[in-house]
């Protein structure tokens, strides 16, 4: 309403005899031009006030042009920033969903996915669901060419981090140490590598569970011997037949004796623990401590009572008939279960688009802009004391396999259960590795020829 109008109206309520009054339409004009701007101080200090009456700014705005808009002014007092490419329209949702969260509270898995969701731009709310052990939020998120598509992220609490301890000229008798940090009990990868000379039945002592790890074979030297728990011994990445005993050296004696013999070759005595089954010693959360040494023949021979005396004959055939023990490598490979700690899997082929356009520096963020604003997020949202990791994941579809057999051979086709779109395709981002795998034609072919005679079926000759 203009200020005349307003002094019409305010002129209306009066009496007829006193509307034609030159003093009382000067009063009144002057009142409703004061009120005019006091309406127009007000709705400038709403508009400056609230997030939905704030002035914008255009999408094509430097960053700095967007921050000393209303808009933005009312964006810095929560700590936000119009970022390049974003509309004002994504900013008034960023910033109210910001304040929402700061009421609701920041530390939760689909906060914390929220937080990562307005990173990427993506249309608000994100679909949050808890899927095996993990918080799954599917995004819908726009490309640079303006189209939309799917991106699906995870949290996952407390991830398993891999983990070695590496030992070099590790001699007999020495004593090594392994620590757990996870939370869970781990199942080692134990590396043993002939650096010097030929090493005869190893032994490896685990102090914690008193458990002894014998590999019943030799390792050549330059050689590698890697055990993992429930497969074959590779020696040089090849499966090798030789036994595996994992064993405590503490004897009982037999259900009928008379007297409890408990000396390491005792006759008619077994052992506490004796397994054959390609097992290895577990590593509980902690300190570990090993101790690396060889087996003489009778020593090996001790072990194996109850074996048949073919197969301890050649176990001892490996072992040497007094006790060499040469310097090793010796590596233990583990997975542990992170404890204070979450992570984000978020796929490699997207970025943002305004992670795409050069910054005032002329240099275009790409996928380490990427981190590094995921990263902040994380850390705006996480609890003192949880530490963050990021990792990039490169989602593949569905491979289908097809097979046919026919009258003179078997057709296999495989295909993919979804196509891949050209726009989606991996976008570079610094030094990478592509690997091409090549089938070359064969350049022989088999061929044969021949009938068979006139005598019967069951007698029949194939003639060449």
């Amino acid at each position: 309403m203009s200020a005349d109008q307003r002094r019409r109206r305010m002129v209306g309520y009066l009496p007829p005899v006193l509307q034609s009054g030159t003093k009382l339409n000067e009063f009144f004009s002057t009142l409703a031009l004061e009120l005019e701007q006091m309406e127009g101080g007000l709705t400038r200090l709403m508009r400056s006030r609230w997030y939905t009456l704030a002035r914008g700014f255009a999408v094509a705005e430097s960053p700095a042009d967007k921050a000393l808009s209303e808009l933005g002014r009312l964006g810095a007092l929560h700590g936000l920033l119009p970022r390049r490419g974003e509309s004002a329209e994504y900013f008034r949702t960023r910033l109210a969903t910001v304040v929402e969260l700061h009421r609701t509270g920041l530390g939760s898995a689909s906060a914390l996915l929220r937080l990562v969701s307005l990173v990427y731009m993506a249309r608000q709310p994100p679909a949050v669901t808890w899927e095996e052990g993990r918080t799954v939020a599917r995004l819908v998120v726009p490309r640079k060419d303006g189209t939309f598509r799917p991106l699906t992220l995870e949290l996952v609490d407390n991830p398993q981090t891999p983990a070695t301890a590496g030992f070099r000229d590790v001699s007999g008798g020495q004593r090594l140490l392994t620590t757990n940090a996870g939370l869970a009990t781990a199942m080692p990868t134990i590396t043993l590598r002939a650096t010097s000379r030929e090493v005869a039945v190893p032994i490896l002592r685990h102090a914690e569970s008193g458990l002894d790890l014998i590999y019943l074979g030799r390792i050549p030297q330059g050689a590698t011997l890697k055990l993992r728990d429930g497969f074959a011994p590779m020696l040089d990445g090849v499966p090798v037949e030789r036994p595996i005993i994992l064993a405590h050296p503490t004897r009982f004696s037999d259900e009928n004796g008379t007297s409890p013999p408990t000396r390491f070759d005792a006759v008619d005595s077994r052992f506490s623990v004796f397994k054959e089954d390609h097992r290895l010693p577990e590593l509980p959360p902690g300190e570990s401590h090993w101790t690396y040494g060889t087996l003489e023949r009778p020593e090996v021979r001790a072990y194996l009572l109850g074996w048949s005396e073919e197969d301890v004959l050649e176990a001892e055939a490996q072992a040497l008939p007094q006790r060499d023990t040469p310097p090793l490598e010796l590596r233990f490979d583990w997975t542990e279960v992170s404890p204070a700690t979450f992570s984000l899997r978020i796929p490699a082929d997207h970025i943002p688009p305004h992670l795409l356009e050069p910054n005032e520096e002329g240099v275009t963020p790409g996928l380490p802009g990427l981190v590094q604003e995921l990263t902040a997020a994380l850390e705006y949202g996480r609890c003192a004391g949880v530490r963050t990791r990021i990792e990039l994941t490169l989602p593949m579809p569905a491979e289908a396999l097809v097979a046919r057999e026919g009258p003179l051979g078997v057709v296999l086709e495989a295909d993919f259960s979804e196509r891949l779109v050209p726009a989606d395709a991996l976008t570079s981002f610094g030094s990478h590795i592509e690997l091409h795998e090549q089938f070359p034609a064969p350049q022989e072919s088999l061929t044969w020829g021949g009938v068979f005679d006139g005598t019967r079926f069951d007698t029949s000759r194939f003639q060449p």
